[in-house]
């Protein structure tokens, strides 16, 4: 079996392995704010799952160029790198390039803010998404979805 770098099998293998990673991390990559499923004990002893919370889309920090160019706070915003198909966030029209700046009406919207939103949100609960498209401030409700 030939694994040297070049070769797709390598690559599928590497890549396999990065996702299993990321999965039990509870991300499927990086900035990807898909929240794996949580599993709690009832009274009884029994063990059920939770459906995991998915807003859609792949978020990065804000870098200080964009920042002034936009007129947001970098340190307090985040950055759509892409917005999943038939998810949430494409369904209230969130796109690619979206500079979120508010969430629920907190003026937080770090990646690690957005996540921490969708995971205190159950399926189908909404979540409003302030944004900054082309200079214009905009809103948004998305309804949360499952994975």
């Amino acid at each position: 079996m030939n694994l040297d770098r070049s070769s797709s099998l390598f690559r599928r293998l590497v890549l396999s392995a990065g996702v299993a990673v990321a999965m039990a991390g509870g991300l499927l990559l990086p900035g990807c704010i898909i929240v794996a499923g949580d599993h709690f004990a009832h009274d009884d002893e029994e063990y059920s799952s939770r459906r995991a919370r998915m807003l859609g889309v792949e978020l990065a920090s804000v870098s200080g160029a964009t920042a002034t160019q936009a007129g947001v706070d970098g340190s307090r915003t985040s950055v759509i790198t892409h917005v999943v198909s038939n998810s949430a966030a494409e369904r209230a029209g969130l796109q690619k390039y979206d500079i979120i700046t508010h969430l629920d009406g907190r003026d937080w919207a770090t990646v690690s803010a957005v996540r921490e939103a969708v995971r205190s949100k159950r399926e189908g609960e909404s979540l409003a998404v302030g944004f900054v498209r082309g200079g214009k401030a905009m809103e948004a409700t998305a309804v949360l979805g499952a994975k």
